[in-house]
């Protein structure tokens, strides 16, 4: 009874694709065309928050293309680099004011186009939860809580097959129990937002309803009916036979006595990416060139302007955090090399960020950062 747990938590750690089988009619099909039927994989970053507005559980969730459901599941210790607000987790970007943050972050950090956000706090994943009737599970462990006078333990997950009502549904998501995986935390949110969403109704309307009624706990970056028509999708491919799940693979940065914190395994992110969300990575396209910007001013707040600027052109952007001196007069656009391509590249960069052309230079000893790179000038107005 504990077999779907067991595979999907061993599948994750071991980086092994797993296919996520769930059973279900889906009923007479819509005359509308069927989900799966999207020309272009769309993704989704799929967010639960905890008590301290963490966004401790997190996926980035792609659907149609004519693949398969997919689930990228990230570590909420992961170290991004946010866009204005610098290095930190993923988790902690959550709590930032700008509702983007998170996936803007992880936007650049993998090179991986990001369609919007839905971050679901424990009352709107409960919310979500209820909303289907409940969702069954294998509960591999049973999630204990502690009372914090008395010091009691309460079950309140037992093990074994359960069915779970929203607020207990959402404990065994976010819970991190003692000495564990933070694998086997994502494998849960995976059992627990597959069941919800495969339980949800089959009408984009309803499901925007559902949304909605969640209130202020849920949050999002887009508008909620294409929200809603990217949960009827995943819902479908689901239902039409699985989907696939790997953790981001990660490397421990240990930090003394505190939990550690991860790097992304780029080499080895790019190889899941590509199995998982082929169609929504941005790196290796000729139309988008990979842009490293540094603040050489100093002015809060520059590179996220110049983010805004440079992904809105078609470019991908790398955060590069401060330059090493903040009396950059004018912003330079450093090119590899003098050839026609480099230059006309480096001056389309000049012009998404609104600078002369003349900020195009040739980099004096060649660079493989990045196509580009930027020193952003007191001349750039955000």
């Amino acid at each position: 009874m504990w077999a779907f747990l067991a595979v999907l938590v061993a599948a994750l750690l071991g980086w092994v694709l797993v296919s996520v089988q769930t059973s279900g009619s889906g009923g007479t099909p819509d005359p509308a065309p069927a989900p799966s039927a999207v020309a272009q994989q769309e993704t989704l970053l799929i967010q639960a928050r905890n008590d301290a507005d963490l966004g401790v559980d997190n996926m980035v969730a792609g659907v149609g293309g004519g693949l398969p459901a997919a689930q990228l599941l990230i570590p909420s210790r992961l170290i991004v680099d946010v866009p204005g607000a610098g290095q930190q987790t993923l988790g902690a970007s959550a709590r930032l004011l700008d509702r983007s943050a998170s996936q803007d972050a992880l936007s650049d950090l993998l090179a991986l186009r990001i369609d919007g956000t839905l971050s679901l706090g424990r009352l709107a994943l409960a919310g979500m939860v209820d909303y289907v009737g409940g969702i069954t599970v294998d509960v591999d462990q049973p999630i204990m809580e502690v009372d914090e006078e008395t010091g009691l333990e309460t079950v309140v997950v037992p093990s074994g097959t359960q069915t779970l009502d929203g607020t207990q549904a959402a404990t065994y998501a976010l819970t991190w129990l003692p000495d564990e995986p933070e694998a086997a935390r994502l494998a849960r949110y995976s059992q627990v937002m597959t069941a919800t969403i495969s339980g949800l109704p089959d009408d984009a309307l309803r499901i925007e309803q559902m949304l909605t009624s969640l209130g202020g706990s849920a949050r999002t970056t887009t508008a909620s009916a294409t929200v809603a028509q990217f949960l009827l999708q995943m819902r479908q491919s689901i239902l039409d036979g699985g989907q696939q799940a790997r953790v981001l693979p990660t490397t421990d940065i240990e930090a003394g006595e505190a939990l550690p914190v991860v790097r992304a395994d780029l080499v080895a992110a790019e190889a899941v990416i590509d199995s998982l969300l082929p169609q929504a990575v941005l790196t290796g396209a000729e139309s988008n060139p990979r842009v490293l910007v540094q603040n050489g001013v100093g002015t809060p707040g520059l590179g996220a302007s110049a983010r805004d600027r440079l992904v809105g052109s078609g470019m991908v952007y790398i955060n590069g955090g401060n330059a090493d001196q903040f009396d950059q007069d004018q912003t330079l656009v450093i090119v590899a090399d003098a050839t026609t391509e480099s230059v006309t590249l480096g001056e389309s960069v000049a012009e998404a960020l609104g600078v002369p052309p003349t900020s195009v230079q040739i980099s004096e000893d060649g660079q493989n950062v990045a196509d580009v790179v930027v020193i952003l000038g007191a001349d750039f107005e955000p």
